[in-house]
């Protein structure tokens, strides 16, 4: 495998990923991980942690299929990464900065009531799906029961129409 160097990258910054994703293991945050982290074609680091089926205890391997969701997911935290690289934002910015009708956020209850968040959803939030928002299929979900698609409501004027989003 080239050198993180060999493309421009800081290999000592590199050097921080396998400790941060082994964490995430270890903390029982992921049950498994997989990295690979690419610059003009050319692969720096590929690494896998943890396990790919927990119940199974199969670890994780390269080649490991992961079921997306959806594919706006991985673009748009790219192009976020690279805005944060460009010191554009920072991971603890509220979203409502850039999204004001999330000033007025409020969260649904398990009984449910609405009531205030217990502090500001940020980009961090956004990017670790810890924001809050869910949708409204998942069957564990409160919302499953609400004609709603999240758990987050706007209520901010010109923009609630009675519904969260």
């Amino acid at each position: 495998m080239p050198t993180p160097d060999s493309v421009g990258m800081s290999a000592a910054r590199l050097e921080r990923v396998a400790p941060a994703m082994r964490s995430y293991v270890d903390r029982g945050t992921c049950a498994g991980v997989s990295t690979i982290i690419a610059r003009r074609g050319i692969v720096v680091h590929a690494a896998q942690y943890g396990l790919r089926d927990k119940e199974a205890g199969k670890p994780m391997t390269e080649d490991t299929i992961f079921r997306l969701y959806s594919m706006t997911k991985p673009v748009v935290s790219t192009a976020l990464m690279m805005l944060l690289e460009e010191g554009r934002f920072r991971l603890i910015d509220p979203v409502a900065r850039y999204v004001p009708a999330f000033a007025r956020v409020k969260v649904l209850e398990a009984d449910g009531s609405l009531s205030d968040p217990k502090r500001p959803m940020m980009v961090r939030d956004l990017l670790t799906h810890t924001s809050g928002l869910t949708y409204h299929f998942l069957s564990d979900s409160k919302v499953s029961d609400r004609d709603a698609p999240s758990a987050m409501v706007v209520v901010e004027d010109g923009i609630d129409d009675g519904r969260p989003v």
